[in-house]
């Protein structure tokens, strides 16, 4: 906003350069798209290599933990970072990290060296709030939420193609060393990428450093503040609930169809298509018509009855049916909550807070798994995935408590005391 010489409140030109916009998520999408092949290479033979330097169940756990902790961790700051020096120096940091830590993978010779590297992998691909501050510094808000469903999407289909260049290369007789290179490679081609073509946002460019000090108490205060806490929460339930799923759907379907490896591949490989597709393409085109809150209550409500589903019969056409609503729900939900912590967000600690939102994902990542598998163990093949609605039950209640962001040049009127025009 800008005054005038009375000091009168004028709205700042609102309008934008689409074809630049577009430019920029197109470049991000890559980004994001080749940093998430060279993670998904590694994650299908992650167990089979630790196995050859002698690791048993609780160690291979440990490992796959360790690069979820580091996310846990070093997400929020990644994000800070990036609000005092800018997102293109952070991205480029992470991603030579990220390289590096599969390096590390493709010269292992112990189970040590391995677990060195995926400490550095993990810290590296904390960067996924970066790229998210990025979308909301060079979107406007009612076009956040299509920008966070590109990240979404460039995310699902990089996890999905990762895993299948891994199989092909399998399938012809390529070590999982070598793959390692293969994941370095593509973190490589992204950083060069990413130096040559990303521009830091305009808004940006001209910033340094970030005024507000942010410590360990601002990490709390924003998990116990009233404007951020339930969309945290919500984050957290759903990916939670989401990892209880994923964990134990090939048991399930072990246990209810007798599925094989190549069988349980085309099934999730078919769940990441449709949230693509649902975050590509859906969130794209309908997303400026409907609050983000109200997106979240579709979402939650989605994943719930999904997942109530899944374990439902013995059925396959009502298991492909229970997952369509799933994967739907999940594409809807994911991109809206990233869209709506952006706008609750003050614009000099946007990264910081997208760097929390990840923060609790990861620890939904962590914490599901681990529940899923012990009830599943012990209370049957469905318990998970009642779990599972039981908290979406919840994060739908809360959804309805979420706020309904007004436009910009509303919120900047009110901000002055001034009433906004509404359209009836």
């Amino acid at each position: 906003m800008m005054l005038n010489s009375d000091t009168t409140p004028v709205i700042a030109d609102l309008k934008i350069d689409k074809r630049k916009m577009n430019m920029a998520l197109g470049l991000m999408f890559l980004t994001v798209f080749i940093d998430l092949i060279g993670f998904g290479i590694i994650i299908p033979l992650l167990p089979l290599y630790a196995e050859q330097f002698g690791a048993n169940g609780l160690t291979v756990g440990l490992l796959l933990m360790s690069y979820s902790l580091m996310q846990f961790f070093f997400a929020p700051m990644w994000g800070s970072l990036s609000d005092r020096i800018g997102r293109k120096p952070v991205l480029l940091i992470s991603l030579t990290a990220s390289a590096v830590g599969y390096l590390l993978w493709g010269s292992a010779t112990s189970l040590l060296m391995l677990f060195v590297s995926r400490i550095v992998a993990g810290f590296g691909n904390a960067n996924l709030a970066v790229a998210q501050a990025y979308i909301a510094d060079v979107t406007p808000e009612e076009y956040r939420s299509q920008g966070m469903g590109m990240i979404g999407a460039a995310f699902g289909l990089g996890f999905v193609l990762g895993p299948a260049i891994a199989g092909i290369s399998s399938h012809f007789g390529v070590a999982p060393a070598m793959l390692g290179y293969i994941a370095a490679a593509f973190s490589i081609i992204d950083l060069i990428f990413t130096a040559l073509y990303l521009k830091e946002p305009e808004k940006r460019a001209g910033k340094t450093h970030n005024r507000f000090a942010v410590g360990a108490d601002y990490y709390l205060r924003t998990l116990q503040s009233k404007e951020f806490g339930l969309c945290l929460f919500i984050m957290f339930v759903s990916t939670f609930a989401f990892a209880n799923m994923e964990t134990t759907l090939v048991l399930l379907t072990n246990q209810y169809y007798k599925f094989n490896m190549m069988q349980n591949s085309y099934l999730f490989a078919g769940l990441g298509l449709v949230m693509v597709l649902i975050q590509g393409g859906l969130i794209r085109r309908i997303g400026k018509k409907y609050s983000d809150a109200s997106f979240i209550s579709v979402g939650t409500a989605l994943i719930g009855i999904g997942l109530v589903l899944t374990p439902a019969t013995h059925s396959f056409p009502v298991l492909c049916v229970a997952l369509l609503i799933l994967a739907t729900g999940s594409g809807i939900n994911n991109p809206s909550n990233s869209s709506l912590l952006s706008k609750l967000s003050p614009p000099d600690e946007t990264g910081v807070v997208m760097g929390i939102g990840q923060s609790m994902t990861t620890l939904g990542r962590i914490l599901g798994p681990v529940a899923g598998g012990f009830l599943f163990d012990a209370m049957g093949a469905s318990s998970p995935y009642w779990l599972g609605a039981s908290c979406m039950l919840l994060a739908f209640a809360l959804s309805l408590k979420l706020p309904r962001i007004a436009k910009l040049s509303e919120r900047v009127l009110l901000r002055e005391g001034e009433s906004p025009c509404v359209s009836p």
